[in-house]
This record gives structure tokens, sequence and C-alpha cells, in this order.
């Protein structure tokens, strides 16, 4: 049952003979774990480190140690989950405490893997001495759990945008090549807390996670993703040979992620396997198809987005190649982050309300004075309610009994400004909201940028962000869109900008409301000029909801309309969607186009024309 070629797994010593934590027995495993302090997550897991640490140094059966790791399992997962939202969708830059539960949980899941690998490898070389169970069901279902953990490990590296640390992937391949090695690849195991399957989709989950281009992917999408994997891994194929229709490749004696098979070189080696994800892609398809806009929901924080199925779509099943060559630079780049703060930038440094009603425009009282009742503008009730407010004012509508600050009145930017005698009253507060970051540009290409963040990460910076982006030696923004990060270290950070447009002009888009005396609200979007040289159309930059195909809307800056209908949404990322138009004509000009024809015609020849 052996492999003429040897499994490389790095495992502890087993050289310590002293553990004070509990008896060594299933049932003290079970009273120290009820014992742990549920409040702590960062307590219980280091106490749980602590012991595995200790545990995976001790000489044990292979039995005793897989029991008492069956007690420490359950807590350890609540432990780890605890500790990742606390520091899952915060700055990739996380300070020292984020920072702590981030290397627990890794940690944790290190030790786990470890233990039962170490349970694994004996139960098979000791496997005359296993007396109570199954030697090869001790073995597989022993590292189907270890490679759990590693993939664990893997799915929260990717979350971090870090790299695989080394010996990352080789740990994971030499798990299955191990079990590969005693065919127990497609032996059924049953696992309520982290899923069953067998060590084959197990493997698979991992592996495949690191196919769907993980940098480019958001913290919550990943974990969809892997989430998903979990049922989907079974539908691709892990083969010895080319069959001519594997996309993907991997060598199980490397430290490498799976590979494009047309760019593998080398000569096959003996544990080289190639993944045929063809099955998978259609089962993707067939989804997507059959879903509606809400996507596959595993609960409502775990849902794969008919997007996010398309991104899966495209990176099962086709080869993603550069186009352009990157040139090394080190010039300096201003980088504006968001739709509002590419929308100032693109206006020419105006406020939204600027752009909507001119250079001088003030907003008006009841805009400026947040807070003070006797302004405020009720947004429920009749028309009369809201022609007569004072009818139906009482003192104890705005005031609370536990609203110490209920007497306090509030004014805005300017009038504040106004009482210190700051001359530049609009400028500070403006800057303040519409940051433009200065980055070091790493390389470039004429699709794009990849920018060296050495400063402190904006704790809202996340892949699939719209971006405006200038050079240091232009006073032109160009409009951009975060497409990976990778996180170097604690300090450095690279960022990856496609090119969407040199240049984009901002608007206001007012949506057709329901009911006439509804007052709506603009929201702002880009309009991004035809490229004719790429044979890209005009195009509307929008935020993520709201929009759709088919939609009706104006888009108006100070005297200027146009209306536009929505025909096709070429891009739609976590943040930001970007859709084809064509221009429609208003009941104005359709009038004024009218007035060539006898002013007694019939009106049927109007509604034809609308």
């Amino acid at each position: 049952m052996s492999s003429e070629t040897p499994v490389k797994l790095r495992l502890p010593r087993q050289d310590l003979e002293d553990f004070d934590f509990f008896p060594l027995s299933v049932e003290g495993a079970q009273t120290w774990a009820h014992a742990l302090p549920v409040t702590s997550s960062s307590q219980v897991a280091q106490q749980l480190g602590a012991v595995i640490a200790r545990l995976n140094r001790l000489e044990l059966a292979p039995e005793l140690r897989y029991g008492i790791m069956e007690e420490l399992r359950s807590p350890l997962l609540i432990a780890a989950a605890h500790l990742t939202r606390r520091f899952l969708k915060q700055a990739l830059v996380m300070p020292a405490d984020q920072r702590h539960m981030a290397e627990l949980a890794e940690d944790l899941y290190t030790l786990a893997g470890s233990a039962y690998t170490i349970v694994a490898v004996h139960a098979i070389q000791r496997r005359d001495s296993v007396r109570d169970v199954n030697p090869a069901r001790l073995a597989c279902e022993s590292i189907h759990r270890a490679i759990r953990f590693t993939g664990a490990k893997l799915l929260q590296t990717f979350q971090l945008y870090r790299p695989v640390e080394l010996h990352g992937w080789l740990a994971l391949h030499q798990l299955y090549a191990l079990a590969e090695a005693q065919h127990l690849t497609d032996l059924a195991v049953t696992d309520e807390l982290s899923g069953s399957g067998t060590v084959t989709t197990a493997y698979l989950q991992a592996l495949i996670l690191g196919c769907c281009k993980p940098n480019q992917l958001r913290q919550n999408d990943l974990a969809a993703i892997y989430r998903g994997l979990q049922e989907w891994a079974a539908l691709a194929l892990i083969m010895r040979t080319d069959d001519g229709k594997s996309l993907f490749l991997v060598d199980l004696d490397s430290d490498r992620p799976p590979l494009y098979s047309q760019l593998y070189h080398e000569p096959p080696g003996p544990r080289t396997r190639y993944i045929d994800t063809e099955p998978l892609v259609k089962q993707l398809e067939k989804l997507a198809a059959q879903e509606d806009k809400k996507g596959i929901v595993f609960d409502k924080n775990t849902v794969v987005s008919p997007p996010l199925l398309a991104h899966l779509v495209t990176s099962f099943s086709t080869m993603s190649m550069r186009n352009f060559t990157r040139k090394r630079t080190g010039k300096t780049m201003w980088v504006g982050l968001g739709l509002s703060a590419c929308h100032y930038y693109m206006a020419g440094e105006q406020t939204f309300e600027q752009l909507l009603h001119g250079q001088g425009y003030i907003p008006p009282p009841s805009k400026r004075l947040g807070g003070n009742p006797f302004l405020d503008q009720q947004d429920s009730g009749d028309q009369w309610q809201r022609a007569n407010p004072e009818e139906d004012f009482t003192r104890e509508s705005y005031v609370r009994v536990d609203d110490q600050l209920a007497h306090e009145v509030q004014v805005d930017a300017r009038t504040l400004a106004a009482f210190e005698g700051i001359d530049d009253a609009e400028e500070l507060p403006d800057q303040r909201r519409y940051s433009a970051y200065s980055v070091t540009m790493f390389d470039a290409s004429p699709s794009g940028y990849c920018l060296e963040w050495d400063a402190e990460l904006p704790s809202h910076i996340k892949t699939g962000d719209i971006a405006c982006v200038r050079e240091e030696d232009s006073d032109r923004w160009a409009v951009a869109a975060i497409r990976w990060m990778s996180q170097l270290d604690q300090k450095t950070t690279l960022i990856g900008l496609e090119l969407l447009s040199p240049s984009a002009r901002a608007y206001g888009a007012l949506m057709h409301q329901a009911k006439k005396e509804e007052e709506v609200e603009p929201i702002r979007v880009l309009l991004l000029p035809e490229i004719k040289l790429v044979g890209q159309a005009t195009t509307l930059i929008t935020p993520r909801v709201g929009f759709r195909e088919r939609q009706k809307i104006v888009l108006v800056r100070h005297d200027e309309e146009l209306f536009i209908q929505l025909t096709r949404q070429v891009a739609v990322t976590g943040a930001f969607s970007q859709f084809e138009f064509r221009p429609i004509k208003n009941l104005e000009e359709v009038l004024a186009e009218d007035r060539s024809r006898p002013r007694d015609s019939s009106f049927d020849s109007l509604w034809t024309n609308i």
C-alpha cells in the first residue's frame, strides 16, 4: 500500500513526556474543554493552542490522540470563527490587537492540522497496534480533517491578501498524496462540523479556491466561494493523465498552486495531476441561468451573487493572460478612492451640490442646520401636513426624555467657520471628504498600474472599488478599478488598477419617480466617453444597486439635462456597475419637432412620435 515516491510531511518530534493540562484521556479532554471560558475567544484560542502544541510533542497512541482532538475540535472551530469576525472587514494593515487575533487563528489551524496529520501517519506506520478502530478508516478521517484545517488557513491567507507561506501549498499537496498512496482518496467521511465528503473533495475545495483569482475578490466573496466549493468540488476531476480538456495541473511534490496546463512546459513528474473543471463550469452556468438576482444564498452572510458566479465561470473555463508588458517605474501617483471622490475630482473639484446648482450654490438652512427641529422636513404625512407642519408639532415629537442634548442647536460648517474667524470654510471639509493619496507607481502598462502603497492603507479600500488616478506631472484624472491586492508585509501592499477610461464627465442621475409630487434626490454617476481605438462605447458608471437595464434616467448638471435609457450592463463589481446606454428624447423635443406640422393635425401623430 505504499508509493514508490516518499511523502514528505513536516511534523514535530514527539520528544516530551510531561503534560499538566488534563489527564491524557478522551474524558479528561472533554472535561477540560467544557470548562473553557467561552466569553473570551482570544483566551480560549491561547489555551487551545498551548494544549495542542504540547500534545503534538507527546508520544500517544493514534486512536487516543484522535479522540482527544475530536473533543477539542468543536471549541477550536468556534474560537477561530469568533477571532475571524474580529479581524476581517477591517483595514488590511491591521493594528496590533487585530493582527494578534489573525495570528492566533492561523496558529490554531496549523496546530490542529499537524495533530491530525500525526494521527494519520502513525495509523499507517503502526497499523498493527491500532485495535479499537479500522486503521485505514482512522487514517482517512484524520487526513480529511487535516486538509480541512489546511484549507481554512489558505482561505484566511487569501482573505488578508497575503502570499501563501513557505511550504503552505506543499503541506496541502502532500496530505492528498499520502491518501492517494494508501488508496483512501474516495472513501466517504462523515463530518458534521466541517462538512462531509471525501479526501478528494476536501482537497479540491482548497485547491480550486486558488484557481479563482482570489486576490481579485472581496473577503466575504471568498468565504462564499469556499462554502460553495464544499458542494461543487465533487464535480471537478483530478486525473493522472491529460485528456486534453484539463485547464489546470498541479505537482503534488511542489510548493506551488495550480498552474495552467498550457503554460507548463516541464516534463510531467510522477505526481503531476490534471484538474478538469469542465463539469464544474457546466453546473455553475446552470445555476447562473436558474438563480434569481439574489444569487445562491447559503445564509444571510454567505451569498454567491450572479456577478460572482460569472467570475467563477470565467476563472474555471478560460486561461487569463496579461495582454501588455508592464514597465517598472518609480513615479508618484495621486489616487482618489470611491465614487464620491472620483465624482469630486472629475467635476473639477466641485462638490455634488456645486455641480448641480452652480459654483455659488449655498445649501438652504434646512439642509445646513442639522438637528434643528423647527427646520426638519418630515417625509411622512400627506400634502396638508407638509404644508402646515405647525398643526402637528409637539415638543414630545422631537425631545426624548433620555436625550441630554435635545436642547442643543447644531450649526453647519460654514456658519461655524464664520464664528471662529476661518476664512476658507469650504476647502477643508472637502479635502477631508475627498482625500487623494500620494502613492508610488510600481509598474505600469497601457491597461493599468501596479501601485506600491507604503503609507497607512485606508480602511475602506476593497477590490472592485472605483478609483481615479493622476500622475504627479499631469493635471488630468483617469478612471480605474481596483482589480487585485496583495499584502507583502505590514507596511507594503501592492494594488492592481485596471484603467477604465482616460477621462470622465460627472453627472447627477435622476430616477423616474413613482408619484409626481415626490422629490427625487440625484445620485452620483460618471459618464465615460467612447474610445474608438479599442471599440469601447460610451458607458455610465453607477453605484452597485439601484440601476438596471432598460431603466430611463435623466443625467443632470448645472444648466444641462440628458435623457437616456440604460441598455446593457457590461461590468459589475461589489462597488459599481457599468452600463451602455442610448439617448432618448423628452416630451419638449418631440413637441418642438412637431411644430412644422399643420396646427390642426391629429393628436395621433404626436403619440406615435412619443
